[in-house]
C-alpha cells in the first residue's frame, strides 16, 4: 500500500499535461504548422480552454505541473529500483523500460505527420528527415539543440540523464547521508554551471544546452528524499534539511534562466511538491482504484503519443464538421485506447524482457561465483 500514492499520481500528471496540450497548446498556430496543418485552418478556442495559456494568478500551468509530478515519482521510484540491483543491471532495466516503447510510439508519431501532410496536401514536416528522427532516438537531442520530434520526449531526455548520474553517485556513496551529500556537489557544480551558462556564454553551445536540463534534475532530486525517509534511510528532520537545500538549489538554478526568483517554471513545480507531499502523507489512505490504476498503467505509453494524436485529429475532425468539444474528447479515448495496445503488446513485454535478462545475468554471475 505504501506506493500506491505514487503510482496513482501518474494519472493525474498524465492527464494534466495531455489537458495542456488539446486545451492549450493546440491553439499555437506554430504548433499546427509544424504538424502539416494550413495556416488557413483556424480553430475557435472555447472560453474554458483560455485558462490555459493565459493562467489567472497564481499561475497554474497544466503541463509544468504534470511533468513536476513525473519527475517526482521519478525521483521517488528510482532509488527503490537500484535497492536490489547492480548499476549495470539498474540501466539495462531502464534501457528496456523506456527506449523500446519511445521508439515504437515514435514510430506512431510519424505515422501521424504522413497523415497530416496527405489530409491536408502540404508538405511533410521537416522533422520528418533521417538526421532529425536518428537525434530523437537517442534522446541526446536536448543537448543538441534538436527539437523534440513529438513535443515531449524532451523529458525523456532529462530522466535519461538522470538515471545515469543518480546511478554513479549511488556506486560511490554507501550510506543515505554520502548519496545525498554527493547529489548536493553535483548540484552545486550544475549551479555553477547554470550560472556560466546563462551569463555572456553563446546559449546555442553544447554547453548551454547540456546544463540546461540541470533545472529539471536538480528538481529530481527531491523526489529521492522521500524514499530515504519512506525506507528508515534518514529521519524526517534530517530529509527536511537536505530538501531545503536542494530546493534552494533548484530555486536558484529557475532563477537564472527565467530571470525572476519564483518564475512559472519554479513556481508550478512547487505546485507539483506540495501535492506529492501532501500525498505522501496521506499514502496509507490511498486504496486501489480500477480507474486511476488502469490510466496510471498506461501513463507512459499515453504520454508519449497523446500530443501527436491530437495535433494531428483534432484539425481534422474540426475540418469534417465536428465541433472542438467533440474532437477533444474524441482524441482523449483514442489516445487513450492507442496507449492502453502499446502498454500490452509492448510495454510489458520489453519490460518482462528487461527483467529476465538482468536476472538471468545475476543468476550467471552468482553462479561463476560459486564454482569460484
Amino acid at each position: 500500500m505504501k506506493l500506491v500514492f505514487a503510482h496513482q499520481l501518474r494519472t493525474i500528471a498524465a492527464l494534466s499535461v495531455v489537458l495542456n496540450h488539446y486545451w492549450g497548446i493546440f491553439f499555437v498556430p506554430a504548433v499546427r504548422t509544424i504538424v502539416g496543418v494550413p495556416a488557413s485552418f483556424v480553430p475557435v478556442q472555447p472560453g474554458y480552454t483560455r485558462h490555459v495559456l493565459d493562467p489567472a494568478t497564481g499561475g497554474f500551468l497544466y503541463g509544468a505541473f504534470g511533468v513536476g509530478v513525473f519527475f517526482l515519482i521519478s525521483g521517488f521510484v528510482i532509488p527503490i529500483s537500484l535497492r536490489n540491483l547492480s548499476t549495470g543491471q539498474f540501466l539495462v532495466r531502464r534501457f528496456f523500460r523506456i527506449y523500446p516503447v519511445y521508439w515504437f510510439c515514435l514510430l506512431i508519431s510519424i505515422v501521424m505527420y504522413v497523415v497530416s501532410s496527405w489530409y491536408w496536401s502540404t508538405p511533410l514536416s521537416e522533422r520528418i528527415t533521417w538526421p532529425f528522427i536518428a537525434h530523437n532516438l537517442s534522446l541526446l537531442h536536448s543537448a543538441l539543440g534538436i527539437q523534440s520530434l513529438d513535443f515531449v520526449c524532451w523529458s525523456l531526455a532529462v530522466e535519461v540523464k538522470f538515471y545515469v548520474v543518480f546511478a554513479l553517485i549511488v556506486m560511490i556513496g554507501r550510506s543515505a547521508h554520502q548519496v545525498v551529500m554527493l547529489s548536493i556537489g553535483f548540484l552545486a557544480l550544475c549551479c555553477v554551471g547554470a550560472y556560466v551558462a546563462t551569463h555572456g556564454m553563446d546559449p546555442e553551445s553544447f554547453f548551454s544546452y547540456l546544463i540546461s536540463d540541470m533545472k529539471f534534475m536538480s528538481f529530481m532530486f527531491l523526489g529521492c528524499l522521500f524514499y530515504y525517509v519512506l525506507y528508515d534511510e534518514l529521519d524526517a528532520t534530517t530529509a527536511l534539511g537536505y530538501g531545503l537545500v536542494v530546493f534552494s538549489v533548484f530555486v536558484t538554478i529557475g532563477s537564472f534562466y527565467e530571470q525572476q526568483l519564483f518564475g512559472p517554471l519554479v513556481k508550478n513545480f512547487t505546485y507539483a511538491l506540495l501535492l506529492f507531499s501532501a500525498c505522501y502523507l496521506a499514502r496509507d489512505r490511498f486504496r486501489k482504484n480500477r480507474m486511476l490504476d488502469f490510466l496510471a498503467d498506461i501513463s507512459f505509453p499515453l504520454y508519449l503519443v497523446h500530443s501527436m494524436i491530437g495535433y494531428v485529429t483534432m484539425p481534422i475532425l474540426i475540418d469534417q464538421g465536428m465541433p472542438y468539444g467533440f474532437a477533444w474528447l474524441i482524441c482523449v479515448g483514442l489516445a487513450v485506447f492507442v496507449a492502453c495496445l502499446v502498454h500490452k503488446y509492448v510495454e510489458l513485454p520489453v519490460n518482462a524482457f528487461g527483467k529476465k535478462l538482468t536476472f538471468e545475468t545475476s543468476c550467471s554471475s552468482m553462479w561463476r561465483g560459486s564454482d569460484i
